[in-house]
C-alpha cells in the first residue's frame, strides 16, 4: 500500500475559512488607517500653505489691512515667490491649482484653503 502526502479537500477548505477570518478583521483597520493618513496629509497641506499665505500677505500685500478686509492668494503666486516648494501638490485634487483665503475672525487669523 502506498502512502500519498497532501491536505484533504476538509483541510484546505479550514485553511480557506481561517484566511476569509483574517481578511475580515484586517481589512476594514487597514481601510481606516489609510483614510487617516489621507486626512493627516490634507491637515499638513492645509497649515503649509495658511504658514506661506500669510507670510506672503505680509511681505507681498502690505496694503491689505487683515482687520477690515480678507486676502486671496493662489498657490501659483505662493509658488512663484518662493514661498511653497514645486513639488507640493493638493493631496485631494493631486494638482497645483488653489487658493488659500485669509481672514480674521474675533481677533483671529483664519485661513480657508479651497
Amino acid at each position: 500500500m502506498r502512502l500519498e502526502k497532501g491536505f484533504t479537500l476538509v483541510e484546505l477548505m479550514a485553511i480557506l475559512v481561517i484566511l476569509s477570518v483574517i481578511m475580515l478583521v484586517t481589512v476594514p483597520s487597514l481601510t481606516k488607517t489609510l483614510k487617516g493618513s489621507e486626512q493627516d496629509e490634507m491637515a499638513e497641506f492645509e497649515k503649509t500653505v495658511c504658514l506661506a499665505a500669510q507670510t506672503y500677505v505680509q511681505i507681498e500685500k502690505k496694503e491689505v489691512n487683515l482687520s477690515t478686509t480678507s486676502a486671496t492668494v493662489t498657490l501659483e503666486d505662493l509658488r512663484k515667490g518662493g514661498y511653497i516648494t514645486e513639488s507640493l501638490k493638493n493631496p485631494t485634487t493631486d494638482s497645483y491649482e488653489g487658493s488659500v483665503e485669509i481672514l480674521r475672525k474675533n481677533g483671529k487669523i483664519t485661513c480657508i484653503v479651497k
